[in-house]
């Protein structure tokens, strides 16, 4: 039996526009929604007092600090769990971690920020690198803020890997005393080009 043409236009019309359907969903989904490399709070390893300094070449779970000195404290408001960490102890400091990234992905990274209060009002500043490029800097005004009241504020940045088959992540103190930048849930995700924005990731 015969089909008339204008049914075929008419499956292929529905084809078509199921299939632009599926391709707008992937365009405008949120990189949010991409798989998970990690997420860490610094809640390991739990320490016994208010602070705990470590120092180069010391572990903090899966980091490693690098430079300087950095502190594990329970001593204000966490921005998730109980434990956050400042990136200066009695030193600017720094910690690191290799991520298992993949050649041609982009990631997406966020973090929260805050600054020690119990030295200001100042100034904390520092960067976020990725094989040693940097993909952020930031500064935080620790005016009006206190232990109970750190306000911290989320931070995202996205760089795409192009070179080599790992990321080492690391985020370094730039201020120059004993009361430095505070970070705490850093979380890496990766996610599709086409649904990161366009032109914000760091090509490393």
């Amino acid at each position: 039996m015969a089909t008339r043409p204008g049914t075929y236009r008419t499956v292929i019309g529905a084809a078509l526009a199921v299939a632009l359907s599926v391709v707008l969903t992937a365009l405008t989904a949120s990189p949010a929604a991409a798989a998970t490399v990690f997420t860490d709070g610094f809640e390991n390893p739990v320490i016994s007092g208010d602070f705990t300094e470590f120092a180069a070449g010391q572990q903090i779970g899966s980091w490693t600090v690098t430079t300087g000195t950095v502190g594990l404290t329970r001593d204000w408001q966490a921005a998730e769990g109980d434990q956050s960490l400042d990136l200066n102890g009695f030193s600017p400091g720094a910690v690191a971690r290799t991520l298992p990234t993949k050649l041609l992905t982009t990631y997406r990274v966020s973090y929260a920020l805050a600054g020690n209060p119990d030295n200001g009002p100042l100034i904390a500043t520092g960067r976020v690198t990725a094989n040693g490029q940097t993909v952020d800097s930031f500064s935080f005004d620790t005016t009006g803020h206190t232990p109970s009241d750190m306000g911290y504020v989320y931070r995202t940045f996205y760089f795409t890997n192009v070179l080599s088959a790992a990321t080492v992540l690391q985020f370094a103190s730039t201020t120059a005393d004993a009361f430095g930048p505070v970070i705490d849930d850093v979380r890496v995700e990766s996610c599709l080009l086409v649904i990161c924005p366009a032109g914000t990731a760091t090509a490393i």
